[in-house]
């Protein structure tokens, strides 16, 4: 599928800057050919269909190219960045990519040290010299059979309610999403700033949506307040997208955002009072995005939904999600009535991996536990009231 959509994207959108940071710019182009020669010398190192290629990089091109690459020869993309290096322990890689001064030494394992430098000063067009060792200048290995439940990609769970997890996800579940996300529009996406890891689900199953829509993502190495708001007013980004804790910080600042039109609060439970104060401050819709990693897909509100509905709720099931609320006898729940809320849709993954090992997140039909708690009111909208611990057998 990524390679699919990364040849077409090259097509149709050519020079258009695919990835930037900082005075890095990746055309859509480049992304398609350098992911290429990548492939090429990731199968010249002997990765094969199935086996695991950790990424210990910096948020960046690299990341993005690696990942296509290795999505080319069939390979599964597990992006650790290099804050969670202790992730590498739950994986069995075949291959891991990394820059210096990362990673201590790891006997016994294939590993390419990019030589990634950049000058923050001088706006220039990606270096294929920063993947070293890395390219060969020859065409992939030939196209794979269509494979629905191949797997592509581990994104890893944040950590906020307990030990970071790996969850699979394969091209059936991208697919999902992909259909989900842009359908079949082409060259409709705005310009966005990634607002977390790309190793998080929020990028690692949205590169096809990406990808189709000719979206420009400006990412930042890390997070930070000046950075984001130097990136949204130089490039007149419309859509501020981040945590509560991202957004407050934003908000703290007092800074202004003249091309401003949409604020979309994700990752954790915003207070009321924080979406109100954004709203009074910004003067846009404030929308709140709800998902596990384990779901693919979630719910939200919606710019044209009355304002409340953000205060107070996540919205209503987008297209192709159900939600359920269940008792601890797995019973679903009467409207008002609280419970464990449960998603379901064609993206839930395929499971975990590594030491990550306990399915019992699933339930029979399908649905798989958020470890939310949560009712949902007699409009359809779901409220988040807390956390319940996941029992197995419903």
């Amino acid at each position: 599928m990524l390679r699919l959509l990364a040849g077409a994207a090259a097509r149709r959108f050519g020079a258009r800057a695919a990835v930037v940071t900082g005075s890095t710019s990746l055309t859509f182009a480049d992304l398609d050919r350098l992911s290429d020669e990548v492939a090429a010398g990731l199968a010249h190192r002997g990765a094969r269909i199935g086996d695991v290629v950790v990424l210990a990089l910096p948020d960046g091109p690299e990341f993005v190219i690696c990942y296509v690459a290795a999505a080319k020869i069939g390979a599964v993309t597990a992006g650790i960045g290099t804050e969670r290096v202790e992730l590498l322990a739950m994986l069995d890689p075949a291959i891991v990519i990394t820059v210096p001064r990362v990673l201590p030494p790891l006997a016994g394992l294939d590993v390419v040290t990019l030589p990634v430098e950049r000058d923050g000063r001088v706006r220039r067009a990606y270096d294929p010299a920063w993947l070293a060792g890395l390219r060969r200048a020859e065409p992939p290995p030939p196209p794979l059979p269509p494979d629905p439940g191949r797997p592509v990609v581990i994104a890893f769970t944040s950590g906020r309610t307990g030990p970071p997890k790996g969850v699979l996800f394969g091209n059936r579940q991208l697919e999902a999403i992909r259909a989900h996300g842009a359908g079949s529009r082409w060259a409709t996406g705005d310009a966005r700033l990634v607002p977390h890891p790309l190793g998080r689900l929020g990028f690692a199953t949205r590169l096809p949506i990406f990808l189709q829509t000719g979206r420009t993502c400006h990412v930042l190495p890390s997070w930070n307040v000046d950075g984001v708001m130097r990136i949204m007013r130089d490039h007149g980004i419309g859509v501020l997208h981040g945590s509560p804790y991202q957004l407050s910080r934003i908000l703290a600042c007092g800074g202004d955002l003249p091309d401003l039109t949409l604020i979309l609060s994700s990752g954790a439970p915003a207070p009321p009072e924080l979406i109100r104060a954004l709203r009074a401050r910004y003067g846009v819709p404030v929308c709140n995005r709800y998902i596990c990693t384990e779901a693919g897909l979630g719910l939200g509100t919606r710019p044209d939904d009355p304002p409340e509905d953000a205060e107070v709720s996540v919205g209503r099931p987008r297209g192709g999600v159900d939600v359920s609320v269940r008792d601890e006898g797995g019973r679903v729940q009467a409207p008002e009535e609280p419970g464990e809320v449960l998603l379901r849709s064609d993206a839930v993954m395929s499971g975990y991996v590594g030491n990550s090992t306990d399915q019992s997140v699933f339930a029979r039909d399908g649905f798989v536990r958020t470890g939310d708690r949560g009712y949902i009111d007699d409009t359809g909208r779901l409220h988040l009231v807390g956390r319940v611990s996941r029992a197995a057998g419903s």
